[in-house]
């Protein structure tokens, strides 16, 4: 890593930044429905019915997933997904913007010449973001699928039928939302300026200068890392900062809400993350030219 140091979060927005990171997770974590949970430990208890013969008792349990699945359903016929579960997972990268570079140039040799394990090594560490996992139950398919399972344990066919609610489990979905931390630090160190600067003429020019630089230095580090555009999404919130820059270097200059046109261009963005990502996709080779 170079000698280069980042910039020293103050403690008002390292509060506000655990406060936000908090909120994304237990926000997802208010979505989980009981009846979901429920009926996904019955399946594990019926399970435990059938490895013990227990054909009555993995019926009746069956029933009992059944109902609460219904429940669900009737709650809202249009629910593709509900979510049983919520974990989370932080990955922060702990250097500077030219850290990132000499990563990315050392990537780019590793795959040229083919060492493409030990690039993925050094790729695995190029993200500063909270990850957050969210383990859902298709309700459009389960119910389907257990009531195809009650005429194996009603043959007694219990290994078959176990053979199949594993299945029923391994169709559980995992989802993802990541929220990218050099942004989210940017948002509220730029929050903690604009309180300071709310209707206030004469706010510390010094405190609010060394706001925006590290708002500014994690923007560029989220931007050096790829989160976003990394053109369109960062270009309108530099030369919002520029201006503010620019303010803040006058010295009779008012400091009255400089800072609320950046603060919601910044929520604006950082919405954009707080969705449930798709997986990419892997490129595949053009048939014909594989062929030939």
């Amino acid at each position: 890593m170079s000698n280069k140091k980042r910039l020293q979060e103050q403690k008002e927005v390292t509060k506000k930044v655990e406060e936000a990171k908090e909120r994304y997770v237990d926000q997802q974590g208010q979505k989980v429905a009981q009846e979901a949970v429920d009926a996904v430990n019955m399946i594990i208890d019926v399970i435990e019915h059938l490895k013990k013969k227990n054909k009555e008792e993995a019926l009746a349990t069956i029933e009992k997933v059944l109902g609460k699945l219904e429940v669900l359903i009737a709650r809202d016929p249009s629910l593709q997904l509900v979510p049983v579960d919520v974990k989370e997972q932080i990955i922060d990268f702990p250097g500077t913007i030219d850290d990132i570079i000499e990563a990315k140039r050392v990537v780019k040799e590793l795959i040229d010449a083919g060492e493409l394990q030990a690039a993925r090594d050094i790729m695995l560490n190029l993200a500063s973001e909270l990850d957050i996992y969210i383990t859902a139950l298709p309700i459009g398919t389960y119910p389907v699928a257990l009531k195809a399972i009650v005429p194996q344990i009603e043959a007694e066919k219990f290994e078959e039928a176990i053979a199949l609610l594993v299945e029923v489990l391994e169709t559980l979905v995992v989802e993802k939302i990541v929220i990218p931390l050099p942004i989210l630090r940017a948002e509220q160190a730029i929050e903690r300026a604009s309180e300071l600067t709310k209707d206030q003429e004469n706010a510390d020019k010094e405190e609010l200068k060394k706001l925006t630089a590290y708002a500014k230095e994690q923007l560029l580090l989220a931007q050096a890392l790829g989160y976003g555009r990394v053109e369109e999404d960062y270009k309108p919130l530099l030369e919002e900062i520029e201006k503010i820059e620019q303010i803040l270097g006058e010295e009779e200059s008012s400091t009255k809400n400089i800072f609320e046109e950046l603060r919601a261009k910044l929520s604006a963005f950082m919405k954009e993350f707080n969705k449930k990502k798709e997986p990419a996709q892997m490129p595949q080779a053009n048939k014909e030219e594989s062929s030939s």
